[in-house]
């Protein structure tokens, strides 16, 4: 079984994704206490409901997908989803979604709003093991081999806890307790960006590794990674390699994944280090190519950033009110006569005489009360502007809900 959630504020571009043509075949499900007829407008239903909750992602983007070994994958489904909503505590929580079959694959996607009727959010604490623990008993009630997980031990003490030992015995007999701990060849965030680009991230490391073996010194490798196509440029954490498609790639993190692949043994990245200490760098997408200094090690304040030279308000840089700097200070605010910086603000505020600072922080207080009144208007006003007996009742329309709490 294989499963992926992700939290999120809803919205058109996630009903839009869930309807993708690019699927052999999308089949919208029903709803679950929703009222809106098509699946933009029920997630756009969804994000109204949480409008009461304290949450800025209300909606919780979950997808199953049973093995093919699995003959009766609606069954396995169903079984999934039962065994997620009681371990989440999710099972009188709206949803929408859709099935969706993609190279012979069936697979389901849903749509959850977390945000209870008392206003409460539903608990996502450590959702990924979570969600591993459901699917290893889906796999054993089904017959499968146990996927191996880096989470197994933990899984199989859990299983334990929640009354299934013959689920943990199962995964112990399988081995696997005692075997290594799978790493994943790619990160989320890097398999979207290897799509995004067309270059797989394989390739680049391999590139770079073989670049670092055929290299001595700094230059050398500067030279190898060129002749591969690849630019060693200065970055914000250190050295990086550039691809093709413009890629960012950590010079120590792009060598030691790819030894450690190769052979098992890492290069450590103090050794990367060490052999570009001293060679003069190009920042990264600098178009001129001029020489901006050596190879900085990680943490290295570089040119531009907030605090460093040639930065916002920095010694030739550029102020933070007006393009070419001058008199503008970092804050916006004017510097004084010859150069000098305006006093700290808080420093002003405690030159403050006591009459001054209570009346100041009278002022803010009933700014503060004025603003949680004006919230509690337009939460007020969302809520009536649904128009579909969702105003004064549940999420399911039954019952009198009962005016939400001041902040």
């Amino acid at each position: 079984m294989i499963s992926g959630a992700m939290r999120g504020k809803g919205g058109d571009a996630l009903a839009r994704h869930l309807l993708k043509p690019e699927n052999d075949s999308v089949e919208v499900i029903a709803p679950r206490g929703l009222g809106s007829p098509d699946l933009v407008g029920q997630v756009r239903e969804l994000v109204a409901l949480s409008l009461g909750g304290r949450t800025d992602s209300p909606c919780y983007h979950v997808h199953c997908d049973p093995d093919l070994a699995i003959e009766d994958n609606d069954g396995a489904r169903r079984r999934w989803w039962h065994l997620f909503e009681q371990e989440f505590g999710l099972t009188s929580q709206p949803y929408c979604g859709a099935v969706h079959v993609k190279h012979a694959r069936r697979h389901e996607h849903r749509v959850y709003g977390l945000v209870r009727r008392d206003g409460g959010v539903v608990d996502l604490a450590w959702d990924y093991i979570r969600r591993e623990k459901v699917s290893r008993i889906v796999e054993h009630q089904f017959g499968l081999p146990p996927v191996p997980s880096k989470h197994a031990r933990a899984i199989a003490h859990q299983l334990v806890a929640d009354g299934r030992p013959e689920v943990a015995r199962w995964l112990e007999a399988a081995g696997m307790l005692g075997i290594e701990r799978p790493v994943a060849p790619l990160s989320p965030q890097e398999r979207l960006v290897q799509e995004r680009t067309g270059i797989k991230l394989g390739n680049v490391r391999a590139a770079a590794l073989a670049a670092w073996h055929a290299s001595t010194d700094g230059e050398g490798l500067r030279v190898e990674l060129a002749a591969r196509g690849l630019r060693l440029h200065a970055g914000r954490a250190g050295p990086v390699v550039v691809d093709a498609g413009g890629g960012t790639h950590l010079v120590t993190r792009l060598v030691g994944t790819a030894s450690k692949a190769a052979d098992g043994n890492r290069i450590p990245a103090a050794a990367v280090r060490a052999r570009l200490a001293g060679l003069p760098l190009t920042q990264a997408g600098d178009g001129n190519g001029s020489v901006v200094g050596a190879a900085r090690p990680a943490g290295h304040v570089v040119g531009g950033d907030p605090g460093g030279a040639g930065s916002a308000g920095g010694a030739g840089g550029l102020g933070a009110g007006r393009l070419g700097g001058g008199a503008e200070g970092p804050d916006g605010g004017r510097r004084g006569a010859g150069g000098r910086d305006p006093d700290a603000p808080l420093s002003r505020l405690r030159r403050l005489p006591a009459w001054r600072r209570g009346r100041l922080a009278a002022r803010l207080s009933g700014l503060a009360l004025r603003d949680s009144a004006s919230r509690m208007k337009d939460i007020d006003r969302a809520r009536a502007s649904l128009g579909n007996g969702l105003a004064r009742t549940d999420m399911h329309g039954v019952g009198q809900l009962a005016p939400p709490a001041p902040f």
